[in-house]
């Protein structure tokens, strides 16, 4: 087995891609107000709240006093509320929520993160191997077996085990057994992975990736749930 240390953990929210949805809607932008609870679904409250700001989204609902300072630090000329106190203040605004993410299969849009991590370690194995504690999986033929770098530390949930789909490099697989705290395995079969290739947990289905969507149908959990687990040692970057 050959392992690679040192690895990337990232979170790519492409804020053009959420000023498109914005620009979609039918609603008076000024009228509407953005649920940017729980840091903005786990997609980063400054970046998303400036992208709105600027598409001109009048108002925010926070989860904190400290967000809505957070906010006012910012400069940003919106009206900002804190879930749960004198919600009044939104002055009747339509309330957009998870849909300006990508999050919400009843009003589909465009996602806008793509997670990713990395290969660490590829194993070849012979039929009928157990694989993660609790040996929840045994491969039915000799498959190799790859090791990705994320796990419950980082907000995977662990419901996600056995269930989610992954990409690596030209093969869609699931996680393969437990998620454990820092990793888990995903079975690619005769496909081929070396140390440090992507792997692509969640992206853009137009690139043949999974998205945050499939993985909410086969969790049984919602996708804003999903994103908002996501922990900080999980790097978030931005595009335009």
């Amino acid at each position: 087995m050959t392992i690679r240390t040192g690895v990337r953990r990232r979170a790519h929210i492409d804020l053009s891609v959420i000023r498109s949805t914005v620009a979609s809607l039918a609603t008076p932008l000024p009228d509407c107000a953005a649920d940017l609870r729980a840091d903005a679904y786990g997609h980063g409250l400054i970046p998303v709240a400036r992208t709105l700001t600027d598409a001109g989204v009048g108002g925010f609902v926070v989860s904190r006093v400290e967000d809505a300072a957070a906010v006012a630090d910012e400069g940003l000329p919106v009206d900002v509320t804190v879930a749960g106190q004198a919600e009044s203040a939104l002055h009747d605004r339509v309330l957009l929520g998870p849909e300006l993410l990508g999050l919400d299969p009843a009003r589909p849009s465009a996602p806008a993160m793509r997670l990713e991590g990395e290969v660490i370690a590829v194993k070849r194995v012979p039929a009928h191997r157990g694989v993660s504690y609790g040996y929840t999986y045994r491969t039915e033929r000799p498959s190799t077996l790859v090791l990705v770098a994320l796990g419950y530390a980082d907000g995977i949930l662990r419901v996600a085990s056995n269930k989610a789909p992954v990409r690596v490099g030209r093969t869609t697989g699931r996680i393969t057994g437990r998620i454990a705290m820092d990793q888990f395995v995903v079975d690619i079969g005769d496909d081929t992975a070396e140390p440090g290739d992507a792997v692509i947990l969640f992206g853009d289905a137009a690139l043949g990736e999974p998205t945050v969507l499939d993985w909410a149908d086969a969790l049984g959990v919602a996708a804003s749930v999903i994103t908002s687990r996501l922990g900080r040692r999980i790097e978030r970057t931005y595009s335009e």
